[in-house]
């Protein structure tokens, strides 16, 4: 049988003997053999049914068809790939096996793939697609292997997962992933890994003699599942043998270290719940996260319309923001002179527990002193908004929305809310952001759609309330933050 080394070996010598001899007839000898050679690869039963045939360079045997494609940019990311060398990724462009993709701080893609499969890669990561096969005709055959080599990243699966499980892989530094029908997002650094499933499973194992990182599909040697509908999410750290589970309704004990600033996961309450979805209709991909160190237009300070409506004129000092029970924190520098109602995280955590994120960006804090309920019997309330920050991003640029009025109302009798904004930005004019919603144990609520998403918390006691928010307008993303007090 032939395989791939062999026909290398046969090119190998071929090679030698033209080198040696230089009559015609040995030259028609070498190409009757090139031409041999080339067919019997074609027709090899471990090409046929195994696409994964393995290449000591590049990992995987080259495939001329693309991958996918570019859905969505936003902020700058790269990509290195074996026909084009290092370039900027821009929407449209089609990836292949073997090409490299890495994000700044300020960088998000996402890739649609040929089998509607859908890959997140959120800022400060790297990732490779090392393997990517698949035939509608025969999608049983296919075979996908990516390569998280640092960072965040959402999968989706598509139709290639599902056929072929035992042919779909996502490696991390550590372990190996493997899947059910998924839909999961994953933290990886040189040392560690931490995953939350939206829905089906997923399947890590370490790397071991038993578990090797040149495999395919999942391992099952010191294998842990974790299913989308458990509330927890699975750890794994350098030097553990087996993975373990942890509950998402708490917050691990040094929060900014877990989170990782270069992009980690929260385990917090509303973790998995609060990440984007890449929605499977046509043209919705949806970008669940605001970015660190975005690019202000050079005019967005003449431009913002702060100082009317709930937004301050300024910066609210750290003294003002500590008054309240809830605190916004936030990472980096945020969205620099734009910004009115947060602090650095580490001061924002002083005296508080992490609630909700609403990206990776802006965390909610509340003083919880080892309780997490909210006080029974609030009923149904209705909230005046304090204050608000909003801003308008697109392309690399982001300038400011002004938030002129709102509405919020929770009903703990039936775990709802509803809750609306009025907007105005110079570009977009006059709009109005509405969302509704379940309110969950412990105070958090949410809701999403193809195109807005809506994150937030009330304090134990029901007097105050916060969320972000976030929607597409104009090919563009507005997003913000929200502080409310309870009408008594």
């Amino acid at each position: 049988m032939f395989n791939r080394v062999n026909i290398v070996m046969q090119y190998t010598d071929i090679s030698r003997f033209v080198k040696s001899k230089s009559t015609i007839e040995d030259l028609l000898v070498f190409f009757r053999c090139l031409i041999l050679a080339g067919f019997l690869f074609l027709i090899s039963p471990s090409f046929a049914e195994d696409p994964a045939l393995v290449d000591g360079e590049s990992g995987y045997e080259h495939n001329a068809l693309p991958a996918g494609s570019v859905s969505l940019v936003i902020g700058r990311a790269f990509m290195v790939s074996n026909a084009a060398g290092s370039k900027r990724v821009r929407t449209g462009v089609s990836v292949h096996e073997g090409d490299h993709i890495r994000t700044e701080s300020n960088g998000h893609v996402h890739l649609r793939f040929r089998d509607d499969a859908v890959l997140s890669i959120r800022p400060n990561s790297e990732l490779v697609i090392e393997t990517y096969r698949y035939d509608p005709q025969r999608p049983e055959l296919s075979a996908v292997k990516l390569n998280l080599i640092k960072g965040v990243a959402r999968t989706v699966s598509g139709k290639a997962a599902k056929a072929a499980r035992h042919r779909y892989r996502l490696n991390t530094p550590i372990a190996a992933i493997g899947v059910r029908g998924t839909d999961f997002l994953v933290s990886a650094t040189a040392r560690s890994l931490t995953a939350l499933v939206n829905d089906g499973a997923i399947v890590v194992a370490p790397f071991s003699s038993q578990c090797l990182e040149q495999g395919t599909g999942p391992c099952s040697f010191n294998a842990v599942e974790l299913d989308g509908g458990s509330m927890q999410a699975i750890e794994l750290e350098a030097g553990m043998s087996l993975p373990r589970l942890i509950p998402v309704l708490s917050s691990p004990p040094d929060v900014e270290q877990s989170l990782n600033l270069a992009g980690g996961l929260a385990v917090s309450a509303q973790n998995i719940l609060e990440q984007d979805t890449e929605a499977s209709s046509q043209n919705d991909e949806v970008v669940a996260e605001s970015l660190t160190s975005l690019d202000l237009g050079a005019d967005a300070a003449d431009q913002a319309p702060y100082g009317t409506g709930f937004t301050p004129e300024a910066q609210s000092s750290s003294s003002e923001l500590r008054e309240r029970q809830l605190v916004w924190g936030r990472f980096a520098e945020g969205k620099g002179n734009l910004e009115r109602l947060t602090l650095p995280f580490s001061e924002a955590a002083r005296d508080r527990d992490v609630t909700v994120g609403g990206n990776f960006e802006y965390f909610l804090f509340r003083p919880e002193d080892g309780e997490k309920e909210v006080q029974p019997g609030l009923g149904r309330i209705g909230f005046s908004l304090s204050s608000a920050q909003a801003y308008f991003k697109r392309d690399e640029s982001v300038s400011p929305v002004a938030v002129s009025d709102g509405r919020l109302m929770i009903n703990f009798n039936e775990n709802l809310f509803e809750t609306s904004l009025d907007l105005y930005h110079m570009q977009l004019g006059e709009s109005r952001f509405s969302s509704s919603g379940r309110v969950y144990n412990g105070g958090y609520f949410h809701a999403r759609d193809g195109q807005s998403r809506t994150t937030g918390a009330v304090s134990l006691d029901g007097k105050e309330s916060g969320y972000f928010f976030d929607f597409f307008n104009w090919d563009g993303l507005v997003q913000g933050i929200t502080l409310w007090d309870a009408q008594r």
